[in-house]
């Protein structure tokens, strides 16, 4: 019997003579079709097998290609084109696939029908023996209440189908952890990712991850199924160090793992991201449906998930050394304990210690001289793009905590804006530097004034003690002086240039070119109580990574130039206090540093002005020990 393919619509001629013939009005419009009443609905679904076969079968995932464990570059096959039949609930994958296991299905069957389907990503249903599409309406309720159950219950069962791939793949890469050994880390592959559907602004964002080595080792050492992690509390704590094990990582951690795992791995791409992004998925919604996203907020929501799973898993980790006490059981001193190491615990995820730094804001008032400080965490820098003529340097900022440190930007120099370069001469009077930026002094006069809480409190005191009236006194604004510096440098650091701003009701998109540095001395922006810098010494961060925007707000595209690279076995030593680390080589190896091009699948080695002449949207640099 021929089989037609489900996604391609019948012809208009020679129309099957179980449809019946209805008659037309001659005012009826098009839209309005008569569906076809199919008379295998009532043996060929079973509501109950469905049930109980999507409660044990890995969802939207062809049963025999899972079962074959099919792997490509690292990854199990995955075809995107998946059938469930409605009589026994076995999920095969389409005409499209190369396989076509649905197919097979049906015609393997003899004694039943198991000719009615329904597409998983879709939800067109199909009959084969009648090579027609079926509709809810036409037909008996029976398979109403199967679509329905399905599509309620799809959200559910994604989460758990996820998971299990996950299992799957961990295992594959255990099996081949243990074949070949452990190695350290190596000069990574650059390979082409598949674009899911406008999903560039996440490949872009990934191609520069997985060129950031020292994510990999890190994550890598998470991952270990003896992780262990030894806390070291705060001194005035009085507390012994406390070595907590560590369970299994979370599902988008693991994700991630792998999948810069299989990026690193030798072989053809390119690689499919559909775990990883819909895990992802799963944590931040927003990223659903497939339509253009921003890469900055994609970068924060994923290490901002990463760093919750692995904080959970240190918090476990820390109540299972205490028997995982409970607000009842737990004393007085077991609390005070396990609040003290958490305190510490938290902060050694490997998300804090690769990409987070910290930003001091000291604020001096010129009436009383009274300086205070705050101090919060950073994930990247923002520096705004000036386009027009700024009377004078002024350092305007805005910190939400781990989120982005947003700096305002000066410049004179109509069309470019240069980012210094500690390898080429200071900027000229007509160019402007972040260095020039960043450092200086913001005055806080008229609107802008400090609420001065020091001055206030003398007032409230001195009126107290010259009038009898309880009137409370107002707050005392004054003149001060303001001034950002970094009071804790990250191994990566994250620059963002933001292009997209408000204008009136609408968003535009600054298109200027922007210079920025091969090599980044970062030592002008730090405090002189800096954390792991000496007072006096650059602190060299090196290029290796950048994502570029290119086009307008109403269809843009993103992209990716990377270095590759010898990883950096000082920068590996100086963050995890291990000296000697095997296999690791330092850069000027065995191969030369070379840039590479990519966008989404396509992959093309290019010259190094080509990576400096990008868009630059954001921009990767590790710290040079």
């Amino acid at each position: 019997m021929r089989v037609q393919e489900p996604s391609k619509a019948l012809p208009e001629k020679a129309k099957r003579s179980k449809r019946p013939t209805l008659p037309r009005d001659e005012d009826s419009s098009d839209d309005i079709a008569v569906g076809f009443t199919c008379q295998h609905v009532s043996l060929a679904i079973s509501v109950n097998h469905v049930k109980k076969a999507i409660a044990e079968n890995v969802w939207s995932v062809c049963s025999e290609c899972l079962r074959e464990r099919r792997f490509s570059d690292g990854q199990p096959v995955l075809s995107s084109d998946v059938w469930l039949c409605l009589k026994c609930g076995f999920q095969g994958c389409g005409r499209n696939s190369e396989s076509h296991h649905s197919v097979k299905h049906y015609k393997s069957w003899r004694t039943e029908s198991h000719c009615i389907t329904i597409s998983l990503s879709t939800w067109i249903i199909w009959c084969y023996e009648c090579d027609e599409k079926l509709s809810t309406h036409c037909n008996k309720k029976v398979l109403a209440q199967t679509v329905d159950f399905l599509q309620k219950h799809v959200s559910k069962t994604q989460t758990s189908a996820f998971s299990r791939i996950l299992k799957l793949c961990e295992e594959k890469y255990e099996a081949g952890e243990k074949k070949k050994g452990r190695k350290g880390s190596s000069v990574t592959p650059v390979k082409g990712i598949t674009n899911l559907g406008n999903t560039c602004f996440f490949n872009a964002v990934m191609q520069n991850l997985a060129q950031s080595y020292i994510l990999s080792e890190l994550m890598n050492e998470s991952k270990e199924s003896s992780a262990k992690l030894k806390i070291f509390p705060s001194s005035d704590s009085h507390l012994d160090p406390l070595m907590v094990e560590l369970s299994s990582p979370g599902p988008l951690t693991s994700a991630l793992f792998l999948f810069l795992h299989s990026m690193k791995e030798t072989g053809k791409g390119p690689l499919s991201p559909k775990v990883l992004f819909n895990q992802l998925c799963q944590k931040a919604p927003r990223f659903k449906g497939f339509q253009q996203q921003d890469s900055q907020e994609l970068l924060h929501s994923l290490l901002d998930a990463v760093r919750m799973e692995e904080t959970k898993r240190i918090q476990a980790g820390i109540l299972k050394a205490f028997n995982n006490p409970t607000t009842k059981t737990a004393d007085d001193d077991t609390r005070k304990k396990v609040k003290a190491y958490g305190r510490e615990g938290v902060k050694m995820n490997f998300i804090d210690r690769i990409f987070i730094g910290e930003l001091t804001s000291t604020v001096m008032c010129e009436e009383c001289a009274n300086i205070s400080t705050v101090k919060d965490p950073f994930i990247d820098i923002s520096l705004p793009i000036i386009e027009e003529r700024v009377s004078k340097p002024v350092l305007l900022g805005r910190m939400n905590k781990c989120r982005s440190l947003q700096a305002t930007g000066n410049s004179q120099y109509s069309d470019t804006v240069t980012i210094e370069n500690t390898h080429q001469p200071r900027a000229t009077k007509n160019q402007s530097s972040s260095k020039d930026k960043f450092t200086s002094m913001e005055l806080l006069m008229g609107n802008n004034k400090l609420l001065c809480e020091n001055c206030t409190e003398k007032k409230q005191k001195y009126q107290k003690e010259t009038s009898s009236a309880e009137k409370k006194a107002e707050g005392v604004y004054t003149n001060a002086r303001k001034q950002f510096l970094i009071s804790a440098v990250p191994p990566i650091l994250i620059l963002h240039l933001k292009r997209f701003h408000q204008a009136g009701l609408s968003l535009r998109k600054v298109n200027r070119h922007v210079d920025f540095p091969l090599i980044l001395d970062l030592a002008p922006f730090c405090s002189a109580t800096c954390k792991n810098v000496n007072v006096g010494d650059k602190v060299l961060y090196g290029l290796y990574g950048i994502v570029e925007h290119s086009g307008s707000m109403r269809g843009g595209h993103y992209t990716a130039y990377v270095k590759v690279r010898a990883p950096s076995r000082k920068l590996l030593e100086h963050i995890t206090g291990k000296k000697n680390v095997p296999d690791w080589k330092e850069p000027g190896g065995e191969s030369a540093d070379h840039w590479v091009y990519v966008s989404d699948t396509y992959v093309q080695v290019v010259p190094e002005s080509r990576a400096l002449g990008a868009q630059a949207y954001l921009l990767f640099y590790e710290r040079i020990l």
